[in-house]
């Protein structure tokens, strides 16, 4: 880190600073480079006028604090976020959902201390849904997951800022996460409602319809599956899933638009792909026991009570049992997202951590 922030707390403490010189745009950059304040792309110069933007859109005062954010316990303000999200590249009409997202993973559900910590590649999973998707131009289309789009991509890449310069989650100096993946720079997408044969997905959960609602999970990576119900399962039913398995968790499937009209046609529900994803996307007795995870890490402090309890032998003919990987079908969230066309490309967003996560804002007000 030494060779890359050759600036770190060399700055001047003063609330405005001034930039001079032919090209002010590049000097900010390797300024706030070298002292560790950007993930590495260019940032947008945080000027007075442009969080100005910002804040006379958020309907609430500079001063109001969203969150403390771990583990530096930074004091996450409205003009402090809007300041992340100037930099980020957002709209000022995005700073809505940036300071949803920041009050979510400022709760203790989202355990902030262990995902910015920990040595896993865990990162923030936002999945937003309801009518007001296209207010903002977020995509759950075609390329939902990047590139390409500047809501998801900003929006998702605005709260890393915040978790960085405000709740102090540096790469290698706080945040031991050995590899890293893409995600870890944005992970932000909508819902793709008129392609999906059911409610909203935020309806599930107990919210209107009509309701926007902004959904905040943890992802430990994202897994590409081609194919039906039993590709997602098998997936599942790795150790991709071990550190749900673990602790303890929920994780999330994006469901692609020609798979879940299908299923619909047929009579399923969101919550039977769930169960049935539950009941057969499960690990076997003997991989989940010789695993590394499990011997090195779980045989200390106890496996969660329930994923014995959730034991099922595939056949009376067979000695090899089969574990669940997460506690119930509940846990498992179900969105439909991606091309409108005969793709059978899904997602599955394996979790870490604990306790279980997902959490709601509604957009709007302050509901939860």
């Amino acid at each position: 880190m030494l060779d890359r922030l050759t600036l770190v707390g060399a700055f001047p403490r003063q609330r405005v600073e001034v930039f001079r010189g032919d090209d002010a745009f590049a000097e900010v950059n390797e300024s706030f480079y070298r002292r560790g304040w950007t993930d590495g792309l260019p940032v947008v110069p945080p000027t007075l006028e442009r969080v100005e933007a910002f804040l006379s859109l958020a309907g609430r005062s500079r001063n109001e604090v969203m969150a403390e954010l771990d583990p530096l316990r930074g004091l996450a303000t409205v003009e402090k976020v809007a300041v992340n999200a100037v930099m980020a590249g957002c709209e000022p009409a995005h700073l809505e959902l940036v300071l949803a997202a920041v009050e979510a993973i400022g709760e203790p559900e989202f355990n902030l201390r262990g995902v910015q910590t920990t040595d896993e590649n865990v990162a923030p999973l936002l999945i937003v849904s309801g009518p007001r998707v296209g207010e903002w131009e977020l995509n759950g289309r075609f390329g939902a997951l990047g590139p390409g789009w500047r809501a998801n991509a900003n929006i998702g890449r605005a709260l890393r800022l915040v978790m960085n310069n405000i709740g102090g989650g540096w790469p290698a100096a706080v945040s031991f996460a050995g590899l890293g993946h893409p995600g870890r720079y944005t992970l932000c997408v909508a819902e793709h409602a008129s392609e999906s044969p059911w409610l909203p997905f935020h309806s599930e959960y107990g919210f209107a319809p009509e309701d926007t609602v902004l959904t905040v999970m943890r992802a430990e990576s994202v897994v590409n599956v081609t194919g039906g119900l039993h590709e997602i399962a098998d997936v599942m039913g790795s150790e991709v899933s071990a550190f749900s398995m673990a602790r303890g968790g929920r994780v999330a499937v994006a469901l692609a638009p020609h798979t879940a009209r299908r299923l619909a046609e047929a009579g399923w529900s969101r919550y039977d792909v769930a169960s049935h994803l539950h009941e057969r996307g499960r690990l076997p007795v003997p991989v989940w026991e010789g695993s590394w995870l499990r011997n090195e890490i779980v045989a200390a402090s106890g496996e969660p009570a329930w994923l014995r309890a959730g034991q099922r032998p595939e056949s009376p003919c067979l000695s090899t049992d089969f574990l669940p990987v997460v506690e119930s079908p509940a846990d498992i969230s179900v969105f439909v997202a991606g091309g409108d066309v005969p793709i059978a490309q899904h997602a599955y967003f394996p979790t870490w951590g604990h306790p279980p996560c997902r959490i709601f804002r509604k957009l709007g007000d302050n509901s939860r």
